[in-house]
């Protein structure tokens, strides 16, 4: 027997009673012995076990008891062949919590380094190219409004650089309509950004800095590559992706237009996706019969031009605007390891 207060649903009174288990049903009697009522076990429903509050047992009409004691009635249901349900006694040991958490952790990594990117890349390839354009439109519009300004480029320099990129032989990509545009870069310094549906922007800084020559092809190629295969989408997605997930399956891309520019800026290819693109560029340039180097010497320029504003010199040791212009850097990690590869093909 158990002490236990049975409610009787119709008011709010505690009423001190003992519960028994007799011939398959659970009887109550009150303290002077009395039968209150009988239910047989079947018709009873009885709460998980919570461990400091009380376990309920109800009654079909909604009457309960409160039972405190628990180790007497974790006896009693046992003894009437009750068993606990695995989620209940998952809650209740303190070695399957620690399990959970630890298969949790292991759970959110896997997803993060493996899922995630593979999940990015899947849903990269099936954008439609009408939505990848209006991503890149979308991007455009960000940056022309007080990102970048209208290029001072004299338009001989742009045409050329049109041209000769135009001139190249590159593998087909009919799913996207390359276009070169120039702007002034102003805080983001010398770049070359590769938006969504094939349009590259090119800040004046850039062609200040490498010509537009050879090198110029190389950077442009290698934007070429990021754009083939969606690199900068697969980004978005990584960066946004329950918010990119949620709207690509259910249809409403604003949200998605809404987060893109801000997110094409932040990014940081990953080391696969600039190998990727350096190999894209390094295989149009031979077939171009470009020296593959044309795109080392731009990331060796690039990179002596980072160097030399990070000199110690004007306002503790960096020139004014530095903390702005990340420049290249912003978006594509410059190493060693890269430019020697590229140096290195063969």
């Amino acid at each position: 027997m158990i002490a236990a207060q049975y409610f009787d649903g119709r008011t709010s009174r505690a009423h001190p009673v003992v519960l028994h288990v007799r011939d398959g049903h659970a009887v109550l009697q009150d303290a002077g012995g009395d039968e209150l009522r009988r239910a047989p076990l079947a018709s009873l429903r009885v709460s998980e076990r919570i461990r400091r509050g009380p376990r309920l047992v109800t009654f079909d009409d909604g009457a309960y008891c409160e039972i405190t004691d628990h180790a007497g009635f974790d006896a009693m249901l046992a003894a009437t062949g009750h068993r606990e349900g695995w989620v209940s006694r998952a809650q209740n040991s303190w070695r399957l919590v620690g399990l959970s958490m630890l298969g949790l952790v292991l759970f959110v990594a896997v997803s993060y380094f493996y899922l995630l990117p593979w999940s990015a890349v899947l849903v990269a390839r099936t954008i439609p190219a009408s939505l990848e354009a209006q991503l890149g439109r979308t991007t455009l519009d960000s940056l022309d409004q007080g990102i970048v300004k209208p290029s001072t480029l004299p338009a001989a320099d742009q045409q050329r650089i049109r041209d000769n990129f135009a001139a190249l032989r590159r593998p087909a990509d009919p799913g996207h309509d390359y276009q070169i545009l120039f702007r002034h870069g102003g805080r983001i310094g010398a770049n070359a950004l590769a938006l969504p549906g094939g349009t590259i922007v090119v800040t004046d800084e850039l062609v200040k800095l490498l010509g537009t020559g050879p090198a110029m092809m190389g950077v442009l190629a290698h934007e070429a590559g990021h754009v083939t295969q969606r690199h900068g989408l697969q980004q978005v997605f990584q960066a946004s992706a329950v918010g990119a997930l949620t709207a690509y399956f259910l249809g409403d891309v604003s949200s998605l237009l809404a987060t893109v520019p801000t997110a094409m800026l932040a990014m940081r290819y990953s080391r696969d996706h600039e190998r990727e693109a350096d190999a894209f560029a390094v295989e149009v340039l031979r077939e171009n019969r470009l020296p593959p180097s044309a795109l080392a010497d731009a990331l060796q320029q690039l990179e002596d031009a980072h160097g030399r504003r990070g000199k110690p010199g004007k306002r503790g040791g960096k020139e004014a605007g530095d903390d702005e212009e990340a420049g290249f850097f912003s978006t594509h990690p410059l190493t060693r390891e890269r430019i020697d590869t590229i140096r290195n093909a063969r």
